[in-house]
């Protein structure tokens, strides 16, 4: 007998509700799975016993490459697969093309004017084609040579008279000088003095200083009040005011003066107004910002964990110091810089040691504008997503001897910085790859090529190999919990996490 109409309806209604529930809980298991969260804090405790990058890689090979965290209110999800990387970054990048915005962007970064923080759009675009075109192309990087040929010279001769006495030389100390002096001069040119270099060299280290970690409102946004209470808003802006006052005398200076500095160029360009959207001074300075922040502690770090690794392997050491005394000798020291495509093992030595010690293990993260699958799970909009580069670089899944020093893994050629292969990420890849990586290998390259052909090596007297290693070992220690120095500057949340786990736990 069939079923009455009414008797039809009664059974759809009656299993409407069930079906929703299927359907709700089949899309919840579609989430990413991740590490057990706690109310308020969600996943942060799995961050306190290492250091971030080392933290998730381990979850990682606990739940998956594609992860999903809560990150005190944030939703997160972590990659640490070249197959998952590949997805987010080349086959829906456009759906994961921006950034998130954090306190210290708004503030430091003119409110993300910059090109590394900037929401993905037709501004953002119009940075990009900027920068590639007029500013880091790579005419304009070899027109910058001189700068630094004086300044890695110059870097040399510190180095030389420091250790004349056999007294140890403060590598990174002078590494971080000499990049900085090499970027300010590009950026400002002649119309900035010594003595205002320093200036404003001194104020960007007092704004980098907040760039670590995160603040109470980029974790917890309906508590940044916590930020303001706790006086960390007010010495942001403070140090921002210092920085303000000294890039507006470098500019009144270059309007004054004509120059052919990467600032005199905005300059024109911003007079000019042809490009889409108009540029200010406004954003100048976020563009410039973005040159320091990006491109001189990394440059620096690179090259100390590079020297770092050929002390710890001196066979190595003793290989490409070989080759670039062979290639250098005789030549002119402004030749130097045209023969570094002459130095092949050198130059895998640097990649290797890219890949051991990837300088942004994380990346600058991304922030998911569509509902989209990722390795199979579902990723919503407004999801903050992390590319665990530093992981996917030392997974012996992807690597053989993963964890050692081997340059000649690079001698076939296939792996490059331009991102072609998903294992190795040393500037991102994608729309939002690092757009000044052309700069700063080509001071790195120098940098490590004068320091072997001019300096002759040695550990302190008495020091030993194994020794350096534990140093190596105490310094990631010191620094290991950077995702949360800024997070616990305010004493109020200190108290309510270490009361929160005492109860719970």
């Amino acid at each position: 007998m069939e079923l009455s109409a009414v008797t039809l309806i009664f059974l759809t209604l009656l299993s409407l509700p069930i079906f929703v529930t299927l359907l709700s809980r089949k899309s919840k298991n579609r989430r990413p799975p991740g590490p057990w969260n706690l109310p308020l804090i969600g996943s942060l405790l799995h961050f306190l016993k290492s250091q971030p990058h080392v933290a998730l890689r381990d979850l990682g090979r606990k739940y998956g490459p594609v992860m999903f965290l809560r990150i005190g209110q944030i939703d997160t999800v972590v990659i640490s697969s070249p197959a998952a990387a590949q997805e987010v970054l080349r086959e829906k990048d456009v759906k994961f093309a921006s950034r998130p915005s954090l306190v210290v962007s708004e503030i430091f970064c003119y409110g993300n004017l910059d090109i590394g923080f900037s929401p993905y759009g037709p501004y953002w675009r119009t940075l990009r084609k900027l920068c590639t075109v007029e500013l880091l192309s790579a005419k304009i990087v070899r027109q910058l040579a001189p700068i630094r040929d004086n300044e890695t010279l110059s870097l040399i001769r510190k180095i030389q008279a420091a250790g004349q006495d056999g007294e140890p030389v403060n590598l990174a100390r002078l590494l971080m000088t000499c990049s900085n002096t090499i970027t300010g001069k590009a950026a400002f040119g002649q119309a900035c003095s010594s003595e205002l270099l320093e200036q404003f060299l001194s104020a960007t280290d007092a704004s980098q200083k907040f760039s670590v970690g995160f603040t109470v409102g980029d974790l917890f946004p309906q508590l940044r009040f916590i930020d303001v209470v706790s006086g960390l808003r007010h010495r942001m802006w403070r140090a921002r005011g210092q920085l303000d006052a000294v890039f507006d005398k470098i500019i009144a200076r270059c309007e004054a003066q004509q120059g052919d500095s990467l600032l005199s160029v905005l300059l024109r360009i911003r007079d000019e107004g042809a490009l889409e959207f108009p540029i200010g001074t406004t954003n100048i300075k976020a563009i410039i910002m973005d040159m320091f922040t990006g491109g001189t502690e990394t440059t620096a770090s690179s090259a100390e964990w590079l020297m770092s690794e050929l002390m710890r392997n001196p066979d190595v050491m003793a290989k490409a110091q070989a080759e670039v005394r062979r290639v250098f000798d005789n030549k002119r020291p402004q030749d130097h810089e045209g023969l570094v495509d002459e130095l092949h093992y050198t130059r895998m030595v640097i990649k290797e040691s890219m890949r051991l010690n990837t300088v942004v293990p994380l990346l600058v993260p991304h922030l998911c504008r569509e509902t989209c699958d990722v390795g199979g799970f579902q990723v919503t909009e407004g999801t903050r997503v992390i590319i665990n580069a530093w992981a996917m670089a030392r997974s012996p899944e992807y690597w053989h001897d993963a964890e050692k020093f081997r340059p000649e893994r690079f001698k076939d050629g296939m792996l490059d910085f331009k991102g072609s292969r998903f294992e190795y990420l040393p500037f991102g890849t994608g729309r939002r790859r690092c757009p000044g990586d052309t700069f700063g290998l080509a001071v790195l390259e120098l940098v490590v090529a004068r320091l072997l052909y001019y300096v002759d090596w040695s550990l302190p007297a008495g020091m030993r190999r194994d020794e350096l290693d534990t140093l190596i070992s105490l310094y990631l220690n010191i620094y290991a919990p950077k995702i949360l120095s800024v997070f616990y500057e305010g004493l109020f949340i200190r108290v309510i996490i270490y009361i929160y786990v005492l109860v719970v736990t």
